[in-house]
C-alpha cells in the first residue's frame, strides 16, 4: 500500500467514483493487483481511503474505509450468499466424523491458495503471514468448537444463535469501524435476525441444548465474528489481497485444527473417509471456503460490516431450499414466512444511504511554488 504523497501506481490512474455510481467491472485475479476492480479506479477508492486520511492529518482512524455503492458490491455480496448458503446441506453429506473433513478440509485449501499466489508471482509476504494469524487461529478454533457443540446440542439451535452474529456486530461497528448506524439500519437487522430465526426453526425436528453445548455454541459465534470483525478492520486499513489474504487465514487455520485432531480423532477414522465424500469436501473446500471467503474478503473493503453481516443471512435461505432439492426436507409455511421477512429486511438495508465515516478526498490542486520575489517581500 502506497503511503500519502507518494505517486500512484498504474492501476490506481482512475478518477474517484461517486458513492452512488453504478461500476460496470468484475473482480479480476491478475499479477499485481489480486481481486480487485482495477479497470475504472473503483480499487483506487478503497486504496487510497487510508492514504488520504492520513494526508488530511489523521482526521480518520485507521480503520475508515470508503465504502462503494453500485451493483458490484451487491452482486459479488450475492455470490457470497449462494456459496455459504450450500455449506450445511453439502457438509450434511459427507459420512466421515466432522473433525476429519475439517483437516482434510483445511489441508486441501492452503495448499490450493498459496499454489495460485505462485502462479501469480507471488508468495505470502511476512507481513500479511502476521496479520492473518489471529483471524486464522480465530477461524481454525472456530471449528473445533463447532465440532464439540454438535455432540451437545443439535444443529438447529447452533443456527438460531449463529443468526444472532448481525446483531453482535451492530454493537461494534461505530467503536471499532466508525461506520454511522441508522435507527432503520438497526430495526431492519433485529427484523432479519427473527425471520432467520423462523426460517431454522421453521424445519421442525427436535431442539436440545446442555449448559455446556450453549457454551460451546456461543463460543464459536464469538470466534467466527473475531475472525470476520479482524478481516474486516484488515481490509479496511491496508491493500490487502484477498487471495493472499485467505491463503494465511486457511494455513493458520490449519494450524489451529492440528491439536485437536491428533487429540480427539484415532487412525481408523481417517479410514472412514472415501468415495463420494471426496467430491462432497471439494465443494466444500473451494466453494464455500475458498471461493466464498475470497470474495467476502473483497466485500469488506466495499460494504459496510453491519449490512454485510445482515446480508449473510440470506444464506439461511440458501440453505434450506438446497436441503429440500439434496435431502428432500420439506419446507414449511413459517419458513417461507421468515424467508420473506429475511429478504424484505435486506432489501430495506440495502436501499439506506451508506453511513460510513469514508475518509476524506485529497485535494488533487498542487499548490504552486511560492515565487522569490513574494518571499522576500514576506520576510
Amino acid at each position: 500500500m502506497r503511503g500519502a504523497g507518494q505517486p500512484a501506481a498504474a492501476s490506481d490512474s482512475g478518477t474517484a467514483v461517486p458513492s452512488g455510481a453504478v461500476f460496470h467491472v468484475a473482480p479480476a485475479i491478475d499479477r499485481a493487483g489480486g481481486v480487485e476492480a482495477p479497470l475504472n479506479g473503483v480499487a483506487a477508492v478503497a486504496r487510497r481511503a487510508p492514504a488520504e486520511g492520513s494526508a488530511a492529518g489523521g482526521a480518520t482512524g485507521a480503520t475508515s474505509v470508503r465504502t462503494a455503492g453500485g451493483a458490484l458490491p451487491l452482486l459479488v455480496m450475492g455470490l457470497v450468499v449462494v456459496s455459504w448458503g450450500l455449506g450445511p446441506p453439502i457438509s450434511k453429506l459427507l459420512t466421515a466424523p466432522a473433525m476429519v473433513s475439517a483437516f482434510i478440509r483445511f489441508g486441501m485449501s492452503t495448499p490450493f491458495l498459496l499454489l495460485v499466489l505462485a502462479l501469480r508471482g507471488r508468495w505470502l509476504s511476512r507481513r500479511v503471514f502476521w496479520q492473518t494469524a489471529l483471524p486464522g487461529l480465530s477461524f481454525g478454533i472456530n471449528m473445533v468448537f463447532v465440532f464439540a457443540a454438535v455432540q451437545e446440542v443439535t444443529i438447529s439451535v447452533m443456527s438460531v444463535m449463529m443468526a444472532l452474529q448481525p446483531a453482535m456486530l451492530l454493537a461494534l461497528v461505530g467503536p471499532i469501524f466508525g461506520d454511522r448506524v441508522s435507527v432503520r439500519q438497526i430495526v431492519f437487522t433485529l427484523i432479519g435476525v427473527g425471520g432467520a430465526v423462523g426460517v431454522i426453526m421453521g424445519a421442525g425436528g427436535e431442539f436440545r441444548a446442555s449448559g455446556f453445548g450453549l457454551f460451546l455454541t456461543a463460543m464459536s459465534v464469538l470466534t467466527f465474528t473475531v475472525y470476520f470483525v479482524l478481516t474486516r478492520m484488515a481490509r479496511a486499513s491496508t491493500d490487502v489481497d484477498p487471495i493472499e489474504w485467505m491463503a494465511g487465514i486457511n494455513f493458520w487455520s490449519f494450524v489451529a485444527a492440528v491439536p485437536p485432531t491428533v487429540l480427539m480423532v484415532t487412525p481408523s477414522q481417517f479410514f472412514e473417509f472415501g468415495g463420494l465424500d471426496w467430491l462432497w469436501i471439494v465443494i466444500v473446500a473451494f466453494v464455500t471456503g475458498v471461493f466464498g471467503h475470497v470474495l467476502m474478503t473483497w466485500c469488506h473493503g466495499h460494504i459496510e460490516v453491519a449490512r454485510s453481516s445482515l446480508y449473510v443471512l440470506a444464506m439461511h435461505i440458501v440453505a434450506v431450499g438446497t436441503a429440500w432439492l439434496i435431502h428432500g426436507e420439506p419446507v414449511t409455511p413459517m419458513q417461507f414466512l421468515g424467508g420473506a421477512v429475511v429478504l424484505f429486511s435486506v432489501a430495506m438495508v440495502i436501499r439506506t444511504p451508506t453511513g460510513s465515516r469514508a475518509a476524506p478526498a485529497r485535494s488533487e490542486q498542487v499548490a504552486e511554488p511560492e515565487s522569490p520575489v513574494a518571499a522576500r517581500s514576506r520576510n
